[in-house]
């Protein structure tokens, strides 16, 4: 029997190693699902809302969402007219506990600014709300509003994540905001989260 050996130039060889490493590398990579901020996308670029400010209080003021996938929200964050310390709190709706709370030293004014929390688990369909209170060392400070020049604002699906009414309590203290609850034609406060879909 007649052996045939061949020859392969160890550089071609090398070469090609490199190239599928790289090739299984970037694959890995584009698996990596985009953080989400829902309430700044679904405000960014939007003509049609009306923004404005109030001062009173103090508020306790939330948004109840829901998301269309299970993720993670990794994330919180203020955009308020003032600068302060502001804490932000995210309830499950049908039990009204604290999941997850945070303080947040927002330093400039309209400037959302976004700190990391332990990761949150969000599961596909269930009701959350997020919530951020007006006061800041004891002084009711100015807040947002913001509503359509015409129509209802919500529900309103951004992403992943449908935002289903806001919601509102007078209080310093961290109680569930349902005061009042189901506005559909306006959004207070400014809180935010970043959520990444699994």
């Amino acid at each position: 029997m007649k052996t045939q050996s061949v020859s392969v130039n160890p550089g071609y060889l090398g070469v090609f190693l490199l190239l599928l490493l790289a090739s299984t590398s970037c694959k890995k990579g584009g698996d990596a699902k985009p953080e989400e901020t829902p309430l700044s996308s679904f405000v960014k670029g939007d003509a049609s809302l009306a923004i404005t400010t109030r001062t009173s209080g103090p508020w306790e003021l939330g948004v109840v969402f829901s998301s269309s996938a299970t993720g993670k929200i990794t994330k919180v964050g203020s955009k308020m007219p003032e600068p302060g310390s502001y804490r932000i709190i995210i309830w499950d709706f049908t039990t009204k506990t604290v999941l997850r709370q945070k303080t947040i030293e927002q330093s400039s004014p309209d400037a959302l600014t976004m700190e990391g929390i332990d990761a949150l688990t969000i599961e596909k369909s269930k009701k959350y709300l997020i919530s951020i209170n007006s006061q800041s060392g004891g002084v009711n400070k100015k807040y947002t509003t913001i509503n359509r020049t015409s129509g209802t604002l919500f529900p309103a699906n951004t992403g992943s994540i449908l935002l289903q009414n806001a919601c509102y309590k007078s209080t310093a203290t961290a109680i569930f905001p349902d005061g009042v609850t189901n506005v559909t034609s306006e959004l207070y406060g400014y809180p935010e989260f970043a959520f990444v879909a699994d």
